[in-house]
């Protein structure tokens, strides 16, 4: 993730409207992107922000009955 805003785990939790303890699972299995420098988890925060126009996305394009 070279050349890319990388931010912390509770930044992505927060922009994702997450707990930690449901983030760090996503992290380690790979369904974010996101490495780990000195121990320290970094996340993509452009993942993180498609994560949330999806969401979004997904929301605006129900239907209620």
């Amino acid at each position: 993730m070279k050349n890319h805003l990388e931010i912390s785990p509770r930044e992505a939790a927060v922009r994702l409207g997450i707990r930690l303890d449901v983030l760090y699972p996503l992290l380690r299995i790979g369904r974010l992107q996101a490495r780990k420098k000195d121990g320290r988890w970094l996340v993509s925060a452009a993942d993180v922000a498609k994560r949330v126009q999806n969401r979004f996305r997904a929301r605006a394009n129900r239907t209620e009955f």
